[in-house]
């Protein structure tokens, strides 16, 4: 039996013979976003025991296909940064064509909000945020300043699931987890030893993201080195080799460069295999949280406490902008970092 369009979803979960949750979850941004919202996916397909459909940036749609809870994947190139109308008429047709019944809005861009609208989704859930709210049926008052994770997995309230937080989770598959492996052990790495995973540049972003510098990485791997025998693996995709290049110049720890060799599935794979995760403000700090790796963010012109993972085992590092200075990571001093991975440790 199908839930009656328009019958809450809370009322059809009580059906035994309910099979099928028409929900969208629509997401807007980049890949970073994506994750962001693996909280929300996880935690609708708890409550459900249902895929959604999942709609997002094309440079999200890879690691979407991974995320627990997601199942069809609709890649809209308007659903990227500085989406347009024009852009998102496939977000609206084929919203319009699948006679949806609850879209998960995560994006506060009018523009996506409105598809939504005309696309005639009964139900619209989002975070409050402005004028375009005119276009939600359900506004959840997102708090001021709240990890965006977490604000986004809050859209479930609405439907009255009684559904507990939950954390993304990303499969690598068998595929990329194979060959994770196996590099590792071909490059001598065994079980028992401390693993320190680190990207020094944008770490697989579609556009600039703010970079440590790469001294001070590796004083940092030097020293989680010579104090915890930490083995250190860098990580990134082909536009950070300049940036790997240039930490491994003052590196003395035993390194694994895989800078630029790996797809994005089996780079989560192998940050899967390790103990820790250290970058700035990249996508990859949400993948890392996906597949249960601990993270340390280093944040400088945007804010950890938003865009970095929700979770104690997820730690920020912000960088506190001098008077009259440009707002870069250059005030994080090593010592800072190492103080945030040793207090865990």
């Amino acid at each position: 039996m199908r839930r009656r369009r328009g019958e809450p979803v809370s009322a059809a979960l009580q059906d035994v013979g309910l099979t099928v949750v028409n929900i969208v979850v629509v997401v807007s941004g980049s890949l970073t976003e994506t994750l962001q919202a693996g909280p929300l996916l996880a935690a609708l397909s708890t409550a459900t025991g249902e895929p959604a459909l999942v709609a997002c940036p094309p440079a999200g749609a890879e690691v979407a296909l991974g995320l627990e809870g997601a199942g069809e994947v609709l890649a809209v190139r308007g659903l990227g940064g500085g989406s347009a109308g024009l852009g998102l008429v496939r977000l609206w047709s084929e919203l319009r064509r699948r006679r949806l019944d609850v879209a998960m809005v995560c994006s506060e861009v009018g523009a996506v909000r409105a598809a939504v609208y005309v696309a005639a989704v009964p139900r619209r859930i989002g975070c409050v945020s402005g004028l375009s709210d005119r276009l939600l049926s359900d506004r959840v008052p997102c708090q001021v300043g709240e990890n965006r994770g977490l604000a986004w997995a809050s859209l479930i309230g609405p439907l009255a699931l009684g559904t507990e937080p939950a954390a993304a989770l990303f499969t690598p598959g068998v595929d990329a987890t194979a060959v994770a492996e196996q590099l590792l052990l071909s490059n001598g790495v065994s079980d028992g030893r401390l693993l320190v995973a680190i990207a020094p540049g944008r770490g697989f972003a579609d556009g600039a993201v703010a970079e440590w510098a790469a001294e001070r990485y590796a004083h940092l791997a030097n020293s989680l080195a010579s104090r915890h025998g930490a083995g250190i693996i860098l990580i990134g995709d082909r536009g950070d080799r300049q940036a790997a290049d240039a930490m491994r110049l003052d590196m003395a720890a035993d390194t694994i460069d895989l800078c630029g060799e790996l797809n994005l599935a089996t780079t989560a794979a192998v940050i899967a295999r390790c103990d820790l995760f250290i970058a700035g403000d990249t996508p990859l700090l949400h993948l890392a949280a996906a597949v249960g790796t601990p993270s340390v963010g280093l944040f400088g012109p945007t804010k950890g406490r938003l865009r970095a993972p929700a979770g104690a085992q997820h730690r920020v590092v912000q960088a506190i902008r001098a008077a009259d200075s440009p707002i870069t990571l250059d005030p994080i001093r090593v010592e800072d970092v190492l103080a945030s991975i040793e207090s865990s440790l």
